[in-house]
């Protein structure tokens, strides 16, 4: 009975800590996106979509939503064809 309330403590502890930690990459996703864009051309339009898709990630972010925000700023790297 011990060990497995040990294993459902360090499940609850892992899942708990899991949140912050994918909440603390969507900000140097959405940074290094934006840092990527501003060195191409503004006016191109994948740069422009790439961009729509950083303003959706910052927005998800700020609502809580990680998940969705890093899969948004991760499909702007791809179109920015920046390596991950």
């Amino acid at each position: 009975m011990k060990m497995l309330f040990a294993a459902t403590a360090l499940a609850g502890a892992l899942a708990f800590a899991a949140g912050p930690a994918v909440a603390s990459n969507c900000p140097i996703v959405i940074k290094q996106g934006r840092d990527a864009a501003a060195t191409m051309n503004a006016n191109d339009p994948k740069v422009k979509q790439a961009l729509a898709k950083l303003d959706e990630a910052q927005k998800l972010h700020e609502g809580g939503k990680h998940s969705d925000s890093l899969k948004s700023a991760n499909e702007a790297l791809d179109l920015l064809g920046v390596k991950k």
